[in-house]
């Protein structure tokens, strides 16, 4: 029986709500992105415009929800020493499968006899979604290590200063015109500024440790959030950053580059801006999680299976690991309407199919049990 000590805190159903819309949007974003025909991709229209913000908001919460849960959960434990923390394990674990994953998806095995044959194919090296994520548990991991004595808000500052570290980065490598490393392995380069970088650790990072320094705070300030106050003050400070992020970002970039350049300072990221844009849905979360006290349900479902999510849409969508999708049938093809229904269907789709996983779990738990 489970001590009464021992009992496990209820979840959080803000984060898991926040989960739910990250991959929602994630779904949605890509399915229309990949299948709308050119001539209706019209910069300047109100409706066009409105989805291409949205759906620039889809990863930098992907990435601060990501950070923000496994951060929550790490700042929670009390063994004495690091290695009996289940969470380092189970994360260290995570993070090679989601490494092993990102690579394996990037994988088409109709091209496996070419490879055999010594052709290259350029994106098995490039670092993506998954590649940046696992790396991102094991910073965190690594920085919890380092600062394991440390607890609450000196924590939350310590991963919000390694966030703000990875934005520099970030603008010194806009402002260095070859790749980085120099003279390094492809695979190596696209992890920070290579030939095939779609997502890397900077700007990418900076959303993970912030989202970590998020759920060290919660941990902390979690019996305040159910004050009337608390989703005021999130969605307040969301807005500071959201209307003053640019200047934060142009200060930042001057302290860096000012020592180091001379030519024209360079600031391609809205990056505080969109932190505070989290805030502010998050801080909208907090409150309907106080005012309606959601209980488990299907929504909620979903934001607890993103990670097989994921990888099932990667390989219906675009083909990954076998190089049979929906792209080459409905790439850039439909109409804004025919995108919408076929996006409609395809979140319907895998809201369904989160709906079987952890019974599928627990089915497959059970006859390990009984063999």
């Amino acid at each position: 029986m489970t001590s009464p000590l021992n009992l496990p805190s209820p979840r959080l159903r803000f984060i898991d709500m926040a989960r739910s819309i990250a991959i929602l949007l994630m779904l949605e974003g890509h399915f229309v992105d990949l299948t709308l025909a050119q001539q209706w991709r019209l910069p300047g229209h109100p409706i066009y415009d409105t989805w291409l913000y949205i759906r620039g908001m889809t990863a930098p919460m992907f990435f601060t929800v990501t950070g923000l849960v496994f951060a929550y959960l790490l700042s929670g434990a009390k063994e004495p020493g690091f290695w009996q923390i289940p969470r380092v394990r189970k994360g260290i674990i995570r993070a090679a499968e989601l490494l092993i994953w990102g690579y394996l998806l990037q994988l088409n095995l109709r091209l496996l006899p070419a490879l055999l044959h010594g052709e290259k194919d350029p994106w098995l090296e490039a670092f993506h979604v998954l590649q940046c994520i696992g790396v991102g548990l094991l910073g965190m991991i690594l920085l919890f290590s380092l600062a394991r004595r440390t607890r609450g808000l000196p924590l939350a500052a310590i991963y919000a200063t390694a966030a703000i570290t990875i934005y520099l980065l970030k603008i010194w490598l806009d402002h260095e015109p070859t790749h980085i490393p120099q003279n390094a392995p492809t695979w190596l380069q696209n992890t920070l500024k290579g030939p095939r970088s779609p997502f890397p650790i900077a700007p990418w990072l900076g959303y993970t440790f912030y989202g970590a320094a998020l759920g060290v705070a919660v941990r902390a300030l979690r019996p305040h959030l159910s004050k009337p106050t608390a989703p005021l003050a999130i969605i307040t400070l969301g807005i500071a950053l959201r209307f003053g992020g640019w200047w934060i970002d142009q200060q930042l970039a001057h302290t860096l580059l000012n020592l180091t350049h001379t030519p024209p300072l360079i600031i391609h990221d809205f990056f505080h801006g969109r932190i505070g844009e989290m805030l502010i849905v998050l801080g909208t979360l907090v409150w309907i999680e106080n005012r309606y006290q959601p209980r488990d349900s299907w929504f909620l479902t979903i934001g607890q299976n993103t990670f097989p999510i994921y990888v099932a849409h990667v390989i219906l969508l675009y083909g990954g690991i076998f190089g049979i999708g929906l792209r080459p049938i409905l790439e850039n093809r439909l109409t804004p309407w025919q995108a919408s229904l076929g996006a409609l269907l395809f979140v319907a789709l895998f809201a369904a199919l989160a709906q079987t996983i952890t019974p599928l779990q627990n089915l497959w738990k059970t006859r390990k049990k009984i063999t």
